[in-house]
């Protein structure tokens, strides 16, 4: 797991602490792109409907997903969402941005304010789970995300290297 950030010393610059806080992010995607179960698992349908309905505790593995997955589509909205309009690559990619329309509707639906409660997670990720995925393969599809070999390859490094 990624490395806590020390706390901000009173002598840091606001540059030195925003630097620490993106290489804590980084850090974290990185063990992510590592972990052995991204290309290997397969998702078994009892997990698949426990994720998507089941209750479960906070600090559960699923309950730790479902806090998770709401922080990672917020910040790809965020991401994509800058963009300018008159970009080449909107006009190059337009079916990447019409899928990503269809994110920004989920994300303003539901993830402007945090899950209340399961019934609304259930709602949230049946619409979004669709979307999320061909998001993910139409972006890999145009070149936008890693070789599976360079991430398999990366899985294989040991956190020091």
């Amino acid at each position: 797991m990624a490395e806590p950030v020390e706390p901000k010393k009173a002598d840091s610059t606001p540059q030195d602490n925003s630097k620490a806080e993106s290489e804590k992010w980084i850090s974290i995607l990185e063990n992510t792109t590592s972990a052995p179960w991204l290309f290997s698992a397969i998702p078994q349908a009892e997990n698949k409907l426990a994720f998507e309905t089941a209750p479960a505790p906070a600090q559960s593995e699923i309950g730790r997903a479902r806090v998770a997955v709401p922080v990672i589509l917020r910040a790809t909205v965020h991401h994509l969402s800058t963009v300018p309009l008159n970009s080449p690559i909107r006009t190059e990619h337009p079916d990447i941005f019409d899928i990503f329309g269809a994110l920004q509707a989920i994300h303003d639906m539901y993830l402007t304010e945090k899950i209340p409660d399961l019934e609304t997670w259930t709602s949230f990720w049946a619409r979004a789970q669709p979307v999320v995925l061909e998001l993910g393969m139409k972006l890999d599809e145009k070149g936008f995300g890693l070789p599976k070999d360079d991430v398999e390859s990366e899985g294989e490094q040991k956190p020091s290297e």
